[in-house]
C-alpha cells in the first residue's frame, strides 16, 4: 500500500471510529434525538435538508461571501503589507490602527458593519476582508523583509531596478511567508462570513445556525457546521495546493516530499 492508499485508509478508518463513538455515546446515555441524533439518523436528516428548495441558495451565498471578501482582503493585504514592508515611516504611522482594528472583537463589529452595509452581503463580504487583511499583510510584511542582505547587496552591484528586484527576489523570498498567510487566511474567511451572518442576514449557512437555534432544529444546525466544516477544507486544500505548485523548488515542499 502506497503513501496516499495508507493516508486514506487511516481517514477512513478514523472516520468509523468516530461514527461508532458517536452511536455508542447516543446509545448508552440515551440521548434524545431533539440533543443529539444518532449518525444514521442525522444522516437521513441531512439528506432531506440538502434537497430542500433553497439550500442551493444559501451555500452559494456564503461561498460568495468567503470568496469575494478573500480575494478582496489579500489583494489589500498584500498592498499594504508590501507598502509597510518598504516604508518604516508608513508602518510606523499605520500599524498602531491596523493592530487596534484586528484585536477588536469581530462579534462586536459585526453590528456596525450590518447597520452600515445592511442585511445583505456586503456587510459579511466587509466582515471577511477584514479577518483576512491582517494575516495576509503581516505576512507579507514578514517575508519582503526575509530577504537576505546579502542578496540586496548583490543586486545592488548588479544595478537591478526596482521592478528587477521585485520579480527576482522580492517574490521569491517572501511567497513561502505570504502562502502561509494565505492557508490560515481561509479558516479566517468562514469564520468572518459566518459570524456576520449569525449576527444578522437573510440568508447563508450561517443563518441556518441561528435559525436551527430558534426552532430548536438540532439536524439543520448540524448539517449547516457540517457544511460550513467542508467548505472549510476544501478551501485549505486548495490553498495547499496552490502553495505545492508555486513553491516546488522551495526546501519546505522537499522535506514534505
Amino acid at each position: 500500500m502506497n503513501y496516499f492508499g495508507r493516508k486514506g485508509f487511516l481517514v477512513i478508518l478514523t472516520l468509523l471510529v468516530f461514527i461508532g463513538l458517536w452511536q455508542a455515546y447516543v446509545s448508552l446515555f440515551h440521548i434524545p434525538v431533539q440533543i443529539l441524533p444518532g449518525p444514521a439518523l442525522f444522516v437521513s436528516k441531512f439528506l432531506k435538508i440538502l434537497t430542500m428548495g433553497d439550500m442551493g441558495t444559501h451555500i452559494g451565498i456564503t461561498l460568495y461571501e468567503i470568496f469575494i471578501g478573500f480575494l478582496i482582503g489579500c489583494v489589500t493585504g498584500l498592498g499594504f503589507g508590501y507598502l509597510l514592508a518598504k516604508s518604516v515611516l508608513l508602518e510606523r504611522l499605520f500599524n498602531p490602527y491596523i493592530v487596534l482594528i484586528q484585536i477588536a472583537p469581530k462579534i462586536s463589529i459585526a453590528p456596525l458593519f450590518l447597520l452600515w452595509f445592511g442585511l445583505g452581503a456586503t456587510s459579511k463580504i466587509a466582515l471577511v476582508i477584514l479577518v483576512v487583511f491582517f494575516p495576509i499583510m503581516v505576512n507579507t510584511i514578514v517575508g519582503i523583509r526575509s530577504v537576505e542582505k546579502n542578496m540586496q547587496d548583490l543586486l545592488q552591484i548588479l544595478k537591478a531596478n526596482r521592478w528587477q528586484r521585485f520579480w527576482t527576489v522580492e517574490i521569491p523570498f517572501s511567497l513561502p511567508s505570504i502562502m502561509s498567510g494565505v492557508k490560515v487566511s481561509t479558516t479566517y474567511a468562514i469564520t468572518g462570513a459566518v459570524i456576520g451572518e449569525m449576527i444578522g442576514a437573510k440568508a447563508g449557512l450561517g443563518y441556518l445556525v441561528i435559525l436551527g437555534s430558534e426552532t430548536y432544529d438540532i439536524n439543520m444546525i448540524l448539517t449547516a457546521v457540517l457544511l460550513l466544516s467542508v467548505i472549510g477544507l476544501l478551501l485549505y486544500m486548495l490553498s495547499d495546493r496552490l502553495e505545492k505548485r508555486l513553491l516546488r523548488w522551495h526546501e519546505s515542499q522537499e522535506l514534505i516530499m
